[in-house]
């Protein structure tokens, strides 16, 4: 599978809980733009509306050889919907039933086939005490290493 996009700050404001990698709607343009890696999920954020799920703000520019017909009545940053089993739709839709749980779209993909994925996590948003924590447990594990790593030369 190829990374076309990848939303690096999520790892640093959420706690990641459950992964899922799902089917997205496109037009045609969008899927040129997207596989030329023109598009940005850093901003994006996926809801759950009439038991869908829809990935909003996902900013994809409109591809340079589309017709301006088509043109005319785009939306860079519109809903698009997600494709996704209903029993996978129904753990997201009770792990969001929890306080301060939330979905976010972590990266897209192209799988060998040459077909668009996206993988979203459901996880919580960390409070400023949280990153601090994993930060230094972090960087005590680095120094152990590095002493551990000394200690055998």
């Amino acid at each position: 599978m190829k990374i076309i996009s990848k939303n690096r700050h999520v790892y640093h404001d959420y706690q990641i809980d459950k992964e899922y990698e799902v089917w997205i709607i496109l037009k045609w343009h969008e899927v040129k733009s997207i596989k030329w890696s023109h598009v940005n999920i850093k901003d994006a954020f996926i809801r759950l509306e009439n038991k869908e799920l829809r990935i909003l703000n996902m900013d994809v520019p409109l591809y340079e050889k589309t017709s301006p017909v088509i043109a005319r009545g785009y939306e860079q940053k519109g809903k698009r919907k997600l494709l996704i089993t209903k029993k996978e739709l129904a753990k997201i839709a009770s792990a969001l039933d929890k306080t301060g749980t939330t979905i976010i779209p972590l990266e897209i993909v192209v799988n060998k086939k040459g077909l668009i994925k996206i993988k979203i996590g459901v996880g919580k948003l960390m409070r400023k005490v949280e990153k601090k924590q994993v930060l230094k447990d972090k960087d005590t594990k680095l120094q152990m290493d590095r002493e551990i790593k000394n200690l055998r030369i």
